[in-house]
């Protein structure tokens, strides 16, 4: 195949991953180099990689999909953590269809059926709850307790790195990451990710605060099939961890004032008529009040602050025949200067109870994780409010990925009557209280 039909070949496999209902994987090429990728793994959920982003290198040679690309794991915090018996401190991947690893009982290798799409996902198949079993001759359990020191190290490491360290890189622009964080590729998918599953992390540190072997400064159990090159070191610092999250937490949020500061200073430009010193995301935003006026969803209104274009308000009417019907929620949404390069902040400010939405208001919406990705057209705020109004009238998703209120997930889904009814009565006050507002 020649490097033509290869580069052919990889532009569409972009599309492929853009596709994603719910995202789990991301990929996306050098923007000079279509052989040279950048991929992200999103740590499954209810699993010791709860929700941690793992990067990776991919370089594809000039006769793909004949041959395998070169892939290496680049979150290791600068060659010191050995995330999984496949995934080593040094990089390597070792998997099957890559020629990386040979297992006796499996027939997978490479085939020019496989893409990224496959590639990725069967590494994130690495990240099971017991990853332990994938290292040759540990596949049962010898009642050690083993298995589950292992999950807990891999845990900690997650939010120490895979969260921590990943986003620290991404928010302070780093020039040279340990973890193979790109201050471009990315980036907004890291922060909107962060947002929506900060509880989700803290719910982690303090279930693992209230475990006794795993407390605050003792040490992790070296495996028997790790090494001091190739494995996991260190000790357990969930104290630290969560001051690390608060603090990520906290600079997000200045970061989402700082936008605020900005569209009221344009806002004030604007007024004045000084038009010259007003920023493009001002003249898309203005373009969007046209737009509104032929293309706001049923059941909702929607406007910006007299003070700040770059905030708007709407709310949403509960859609009719279902549990949301009757209430009158606020949705608050923040554009950043560099909209629509950029995603903007969305929030509910009327407490809610769904499974998708946080204890923050941030909801679970696919076009802010996929920003890069999305149809510019679609880049607006009557598209926003409709994805809005279809997360309140459809049933909440079963995907574990999207379930950022872990209290409300676990009553809705629950094989309890009495639980599936509180979560009804839940819903239905705060219906109550979103009139009462």
């Amino acid at each position: 195949m020649s490097s033509t039909s290869a580069a052919s070949r990889l532009m569409h496999e972009e599309r492929d991953v853009a596709s994603q209902s719910v995202p789990v994987v991301f990929a996306q090429p050098e923007e000079s180099d279509i052989f040279h990728w950048h991929g992200m793994i999103l740590g499954p959920a209810a699993t010791p990689y709860c929700l941690g982003m793992f990067h990776f290198d991919l370089k594809f040679p000039k006769d793909y999909p004949n041959c395998a690309p070169r892939v290496l794991i680049t979150t290791t915090s600068g060659g010191q953590v050995r995330f999984n018996p496949n995934l080593y401190s040094t990089g390597k991947v070792c998997l099957s269809i890559l020629g990386t690893w040979r297992a006796e009982h499996s027939g997978e290798q490479w085939s020019a059926v496989q893409n990224i799409m496959s590639i990725m996902l069967s590494i994130q198949s690495l990240m099971h709850d017991k990853p332990y079993h994938n290292e040759p001759s540990f596949e049962a359990d010898d009642g050690s307790g083993d298995v589950q020191r292992y999950n807990d190290k891999i845990l900690h490491e997650s939010l120490r790195v895979g969260v921590c360290e990943v986003m620290e890189d991404t928010l302070e622009s780093r020039g040279v990451s340990a973890n193979g964080v790109s201050s471009t590729v990315f980036q907004h998918a890291r922060r909107q990710l962060f947002v929506m599953y900060i509880d989700r992390y803290h719910a982690e540190l303090k279930r693992m605060v209230e475990k006794k072997e795993a407390k605050d400064g003792s040490a992790f159990k070296m495996m028997p099939f790790e090494c001091s090159s190739n494995g996991m070191q260190g000790t357990f610092q969930w104290a630290k961890i969560r001051t690390r999250l608060e603090k990520l937490q906290a600079a997000l949020a200045a970061e989402t004032e700082t936008w605020r500061r900005v569209g009221a200073e344009q806002t004030s430009l604007l007024k004045a008529h000084h038009d010259a010193g007003v920023n493009s995301c001002i003249d898309y935003l203005r373009q969007q009040e046209d737009r509104i006026k032929h293309e706001l969803p049923l059941g909702v209104s929607v406007g910006s602050d007299e003070a700040n274009i770059c905030v708007w308000v709407a709310t949403v009417f509960g859609p009719s025949e279902t549990l949301w019907d009757g209430g009158m929620f606020q949705v608050e949404l923040v554009f950043p200067p560099d909209f629509p390069d950029a995603p903007p902040f969305v929030h509910f400010l009327t407490p809610m109870f769904h499974p998708q939405i946080n204890a923050q208001g941030v909801p679970y919406l696919r076009s802010l994780v996929m920003w890069h990705h999305v149809d510019p057209k679609d880049k607006s705020i009557p598209a926003l409010l409709q994805q809005l109004v279809a997360l309140l009238q459809a049933e909440p998703s079963p995907e574990p990925t999207t379930h950022l209120n872990c209290e409300a997930a676990a009553l809705h889904f629950s094989q309890k009557d009495d639980e599936r009814k509180e979560y009804k009565r839940q819903v239905k006050k705060r219906v109550q209280r979103s009139m009462e507002m």
